[in-house]
């Protein structure tokens, strides 16, 4: 048998323990996290506008800019003017509610 390398004495008592998903570390790009917060600007959503509550009437992207057109006025306001609540996600698949312990028949 030809051999290349270094010589290397092979034990026959040596173990091999393979990882497994429980003990693998979990490969996260840089910055990233299995949860998140960011601002939702939708239809009916508080936001603080100059001082005052206020209620988004609907969302707008143009030009690669999000405008948020909120109730009771005509021109829209740029994200930055606005304060709302962060909305918490996450990135980890979230396995549906099924059977909840409800039964019914027809």
């Amino acid at each position: 048998m030809l051999r290349f390398g270094p010589q290397v004495p092979i034990e026959e008592d040596m173990q091999v323990q393979a990882h497994t998903s429980e003990h693998a570390p979990e490969l996260v790009p840089q910055g990233w996290s299995k949860r998140f917060i960011m601002p939702v600007f939708r239809h009916g959503v508080q936001v603080k506008h100059a001082g005052r509550w206020e209620t988004v009437d609907y969302v707008k992207l143009r030009r690669l800019e999000l405008l948020v057109y909120l109730v009771g006025h005509t021109d829209p306001v740029a994200t930055r003017d606005l304060e709302v609540a962060p909305t918490l996600f996450t990135t980890e698949r979230v396995p549906a509610m099924q059977n909840l312990g409800y039964t019914y028949s027809l």
